[in-house]
């Protein structure tokens, strides 16, 4: 059975923002609401490092990671558990949904869920443009929303739009349940570690940290499983990039680059509207 997941390359994230500006548009996030969002580990301060600058010729000590942050669609789901009304669950592919005709806006799911990853609609939700952006329909007030691995995307074969829209190949979608998926090498291949693991959610995003991987360099929006090949960077004998692949495979890290007339640019449909 199907079981949808992500991995996030840690190493890989420059904090450009990139995925919570193609998510707000893809999925029609009003304004002052995002569900994704990269933090940053570093100073007192958003966006600032820890440590000192360079003085007197030193090397001195700035340091700043980033940390991209959603919903993490967990396996052991705190918010379904405590939903009153069902109006959040789990679908058969693994993805946590919200049913927004059944959602009573008690926020019960925001108090158990333990990342912050749903917002709610105190107001009436703001669009700009007024008609909204992206193919998925706003949310009403009074409800709770949060990212959904783009479902409506997943169900068409295409990937996520922070996925496609990441220019530093960090995220790759696919299925945990198939160990020939990218996701799956990536996760045996490498070091990944799970947001709060010791809360026993086993969320099902998992960041690799500590070693660039070779990253997922994007020829297509769709989905691995809808693509001719295993993989969009080799022959199909290998899904995870060795390090020769990297060094032949120009800055992006990975084999084969080609664009072809599939490819997706990685940058937001100018047509499809504007985003805060």
């Amino acid at each position: 059975m199907t079981n949808y997941g992500m991995v996030i390359d840690q190493e890989r994230c420059i904090g450009c923002q990139a995925c919570a500006v193609s998510c707000k548009q893809e999925n029609n996030v009003p304004m002052g609401q995002f569900w994704n969002r990269v933090l940053t580990e570093g100073g007192d301060s958003v966006d600032t490092p820890s440590g000192g600058y360079p003085e007197d010729g030193g090397s001195g000590s700035l340091d700043m990671q980033y940390q991209p942050t959603a919903c993490q669609h967990c396996e052991n789901a705190p918010c379904v558990k405590v939903c009153p009304v069902n109006a959040t669950y789990t679908r058969d592919d693994g993805i946590v949904e919200i049913d927004y005709d059944k959602c009573i806006g008690c926020r019960y799911c925001m108090a158990a869920c333990p990342y912050n990853a749903r917002v709610f609609n105190w107001d009436e939700p703001e669009h700009v443009p007024e008609g909204g952006t992206g193919d998925v329909s706003a949310r009403p007030q009074g409800v709770v929303e949060k990212c959904t691995f783009c479902s409506h995307r997943v169900e068409e074969g295409l990937d996520p739009a922070c996925v496609v829209n990441c220019p530093a190949d960090a995220r790759i979608f696919g299925d945990l349940d198939d160990e020939s998926s990218t996701v799956s090498k990536y996760i045996d291949e490498y070091e990944t570690n799970q947001l709060l693991e010791d809360r026993g959610t086993n969320p099902k995003t998992h960041y690799i940290s500590g070693e660039m991987s070779p990253g997922r360099p994007q020829t297509s929006d769709k989905l691995e499983s809808e693509l001719d090949d295993v993989s969009p960077w080799s022959d199909g004998a290998d899904d995870v990039p060795s390090d020769a692949d990297a060094s032949e495979g120009g800055q992006s890290g990975g084999g084969q680059h080609a664009i072809d007339g599939d490819a997706v640019p990685h940058v937001p449909s100018v047509k499809s509207g504007g985003d805060d």
